[in-house]
């Protein structure tokens, strides 16, 4: 009779055991309601870029030219790191072949925002990508006012220790070299590779002296220009671009 006892007694302990668990169970889920779970949209797909897609393409700033007198320890070097533009583009504005020879008072030509380099074409580029309107021409065209040099003066004719005639441009830019200066005798000045600057000017003295991009010197050993003679300015090509009639 004993173990009958026992075995009821368990029997009673694991029922009343799993109706205590299950009620516990219930009032926890009657408590504690499962969180549903949220859908996240998913982001609406994007349609891939066209080949013929391209980024906006700023334009390269247009050089501005700045006049530096040199001084005492100035070096190409520190001149450029003061401007912020780069040795190369100085000698090249300048016409400067050695960048270790500078003159205490010489002027330099400093472009700042660097020298004008071509516009690339629209081919080149691709065509652009909608809304943008489509150019109407296949190239983009680098327009270039042509140079306007014009002879300004003369200066103390027939001697020749202040003789100079002085030249001014009044349109684009321009590279001089090849270009040359007639007097009536037929003595003829070569221009060096110098550039001059819109509204730049530079002097060209018939006696001896060092080029500078201001100043440069015929090197002839006496006076080249009368009162009454013209002096003729030429081109690259031999053709006469301009002329003055010394008073």
């Amino acid at each position: 009779m004993n173990w009958r006892r026992l075995i009821l007694y368990l029997l009673l302990n694991a029922i009343v055991s799993a109706v205590v668990t299950l009620s516990v169970l219930a009032v926890w889920d009657a408590t504690h309601p499962r969180l549903a779970a949220i859908a996240t949209p998913s982001p609406a797909p994007q349609p891939p870029l066209q080949a013929t897609q391209t980024a906006a393409v700023q334009p390269l700033p247009s050089a501005t030219p700045t006049i530096y007198e040199v001084k005492g320890g100035d070096t190409l070097g520190s001149i450029a790191l003061a401007f912020d533009v780069s040795v190369e583009d100085i000698m090249a504005a300048n016409g400067l072949a050695d960048a270790n020879t500078l003159n205490v008072g010489q002027t330099l030509v400093i472009p700042v925002g660097g020298l004008v380099r071509p516009t690339a074409t629209a081919e080149a580029l691709g065509p652009p990508a909608s809304p943008v309107a489509r150019p109407s021409t296949s190239t983009v065209a680098v327009q270039s006012e042509p140079p306007q040099l014009a002879i300004r003066s003369v200066t103390d004719a027939g001697n020749l220790a202040t003789e100079k005639v002085t030249l001014i441009n009044l349109g684009g830019p321009v590279n001089l070299a090849g270009w040359s200066l007639h007097d009536d005798q037929g003595n003829v000045y070569t221009f060096p590779v110098v550039n001059l600057f819109q509204s730049g000017a530079i002097g060209i003295h018939t006696g001896v002296g060092r080029d500078t991009v201001t100043d440069l010197f015929w090197g002839q050993p006496g006076p080249m220009w009368q009162s009454g003679e013209t002096a003729t300015l030429a081109d690259a090509d031999g053709k006469t671009h301009t002329t003055f009639v010394i008073p």
